[in-house]
This record gives structure tokens, sequence and C-alpha cells, in this order.
């Protein structure tokens, strides 16, 4: 998922009291799974992560640098992969039914996404990420082993809930 709403800081970017909101929304939205959280450097999808840990009942979210934002020629390719090489691990790392939540920068989320559905990175902006927003990719053994994005860009779990609710 893509971190939440940010803030310019003088260390970078934070996240907002939005982008708090929503992670923590993220957090209520996957309690009572099984999840493991990994986060890319960024100190906003560092606090993202954290919140969904403290929500879920997960570990501490694992930093991983081959989530970081790509940079210079080539670097869309290999970082779609770096990524992609820790969804490949979790599948064996993992129980069946355990959650993985990989909290990173939007163009990341592009770049696995386009990755799963065998689509060409140069049409990597042709679907809507809103921040916090839930992507799932999900792996099947019957009848078949295949992958399938059951949900792009979700963003139910972020909508208020109606007065009086």
């Amino acid at each position: 998922m893509p971190h939440g709403e940010t803030t310019a800081s003088a260390d970078g970017l934070e996240l907002s009291e939005a982008g708090r909101l929503q992670s923590r929304a993220v957090g209520a939205e996957l309690a009572g799974r099984v999840v493991s959280v990994i986060t890319s450097p960024v100190a906003a999808a560092g606090e993202a992560a954290a919140n969904i840990a403290d929500a879920t009942g997960a570990a501490a979210p694992a930093e991983r640098s081959e989530l970081s934002a790509p940079e210079g020629e080539g670097s869309l390719e290999s970082t779609q992969e770096d990524g992609w090489a820790i969804i490949e691990a979790a599948k064996t790392e993992l129980d069946a039914d355990a959650t993985l939540v990989l909290v990173t920068q939007e163009v990341n989320v592009r770049l696995l996404v386009c990755r799963a559905l065998a689509m060409p990175l140069t049409e990597m902006g042709r679907f809507a990420l809103e921040p916090s927003s839930m992507t799932t990719i999900e792996w099947r053994t019957q009848p078949r082993e295949r992958l399938l994005v059951a949900s792009l860009n979700e963003v139910c779990h972020l909508e208020a809930p109606a007065p009086g609710a």
C-alpha cells in the first residue's frame, strides 16, 4: 500500500494527521488477520507501517531498502524485481493464510501491480492509487497455482462513517 498523506518537515516527508488516521484505518481493517508488515526506509512509510503493526498485533515492521524509491536509469525494472523478490520470499516464509503488508511509495505499488498483471511499465499510470489505499495480490493454489489481483486502490476503509452510525 502507498503510505498515507504526508506533510513536509525538517527531516523530509512525514505523515500528516490525516495520514496517521489513514494508516490506523488500514490497521483496523486488517485487525484479526495474521499479518507481517514490511516497510520502505521512507519515514512516512515507516510510521504508517508501525501504526498498522500496532493495530494488528503484528511484530514491528521490517525495513527493507529494496522498497526504496527508484533512482537512475534502469531503476524501475530493478526496483520492480527487488520488490517482487520480497513477495516471492513471503510465499515460502509465511503461513499460507498469512497477510503480508508492504508499505511503500506509490511508484513501488505501481511497479508491483504491473508485474502481477504482466503489464508494461510504460502503462503504470493507467490506474489510480490513493494514499493508504489497499491493493491485494493473492496466491491461489487450487485448481492450479496462480496469482490474482483481488483488489486495486481499495479505499472503503478510509470512508468516514455516516453521522449517527
